[in-house]
């Protein structure tokens, strides 16, 4: 088997694991009632962008998609499709093994040139309609955006991928403001027409990238680094699915070796008033508080509430994203109630009583208010916007 061969089969390994992912998430009536329609008005909108511009895009600046590109940059790695199993054969075949690593990163290149031309392609009827621009300014933008990506992807590719929580994010900090610099100056050199320089930030951050990524080009003897990187991205997507899935029975993760948790360390009572109601309340607000995946949900169906509020067209489209991300968190807080509270043995017993019932409204009515002031705020700032430009 030549490298080429393993590569193309390990390629055809990745993507069937995608669309087993996919798979789990979309069923048949997903699919028919969401998927097909979704895709059929998002085709017949996207057609009429090109005829007519919508009205909300007047008064965005051109800024709005650097900003929007700028958060697009991140969470992809440098893929080499190296597996545990490779290390008692094929990490003695030297040529074997650095044909299906240059093959991969390679293939990582051509992949992220493939997603700015995708996303190119999404943001075209604006680029020319809208903010007047031609297609050199549009390749020219591409290269920038690809480029840096590159670079965030050569510097992560150095750093362990195995550093989890605070230390993880200290590391990022300078990851991030570095590229924001960049991205920044990126900016400033296109809408100064400065395109010399636009074309020498490309070729800095290229190099920069080709040079972090040599190492793992040309040597066998960054296996261990390989595989965990190989492995997070391979993984990464199916806990994105596990987390908000609440039928899905999680393991717990440890993130520190710490005796007692940092909130309610004591087991501090939080209501001073001991009732059935309160019992069920308390024992859901420690387990959620405690829990940062449960409030990295939430507060992510906040997030994304808001942004599709603030950038979607007319107010109708507006209410009907709201009223469904309402609905949407509806349905994760009873999901999360059911895990927390109604599941386990030792509180299922008493699922009959009134109090179970009065305590997940109260829990309810908490989450949402919340949600509604956030999300309500974002597009009544969007409907002013609008209306004062």
């Amino acid at each position: 088997m030549t490298s080429r061969q393993l590569l193309w089969q390990r390629l055809k390994q990745h993507w069937k694991g995608q669309y087993g992912v996919l798979k789990s998430v979309i069923d048949w009536t997903v699919f028919v009632y969401f998927v097909i329609p979704a895709t059929v008005i998002s085709f017949f909108v996207y057609k009429s962008w090109w005829t007519e511009i919508p009205s909300w895009m007047d008064g965005i600046p051109v800024g709005i998609l650097f900003l929007i590109f700028f958060f697009l940059l991140w969470g992809d790695h440098f893929l080499t499709f190296v597996r545990e199993a490779d290390r008692i054969f094929l990490k003695r075949n030297e040529k074997l093994f650095l044909g299906l690593k240059r093959g991969g990163i390679i293939y990582s290149y051509l992949f992220e040139c493939l997603s700015a031309a995708g996303l190119c392609l999404a943001i075209a009827p604006f680029w020319f309609r809208h903010f007047d621009l031609n297609i050199t300014q549009l390749l020219l933008f591409a290269c920038l955006w690809v480029s840096l990506k590159w670079l965030i992807m050569g510097i992560k590719g150095k750093v362990d991928v195995m550093i989890r929580g605070w230390r993880s994010f200290l590391r990022g900090i300078p990851i991030f403001l570095g590229a924001l610099l960049i991205w920044q100056f990126s900016y400033s050199f296109f809408i100064d027409q400065a395109y010399l320089l636009c074309v020498a930030l490309i070729f800095f951050n290229s190099f920069i990238s080709i040079a972090l990524v040599r190492p793992r080009f040309t040597s066998v003897y960054n296996f261990e680094r390989d595989l965990a990187i190989d492995q997070l991205e391979k993984s990464k997507w199916t806990e994105a699915i596990f987390r908000i899935s609440m039928d899905i029975e999680k393991i717990p993760i440890s993130y520190s070796n710490r005796k007692s948790p940092r909130l309610y360390s004591r087991s501090n009572r939080i209501f001073k008033k001991r009732t059935p109601k309160n019992g069920f309340l308390e024992l859901f607000i420690k387990v959620i508080t405690r829990d940062k995946q449960y409030m990295l949900s939430y507060f992510q169906i906040i997030g994304w509430t808001s942004a599709a509020a603030f950038f979607l067209p007319p107010i109708w489209l507006k209410v009907a994203v709201v009223g469904s991300g309402c609905i949407f968190l509806l349905s994760w807080i009873g999901n999360v109630w059911h895990k927390v509270i109604a599941s386990p043995p030792f509180t299922r017993k008493y699922a009959s009583e009134d109090a179970f019932f009065v305590g997940k409204r109260s829990v309810t009515a908490v989450a949402v208010i919340p949600f509604l002031l956030i999300v309500g705020l974002i597009t009544y700032i969007r409907i002013y916007i609008f209306y004062q430009l």
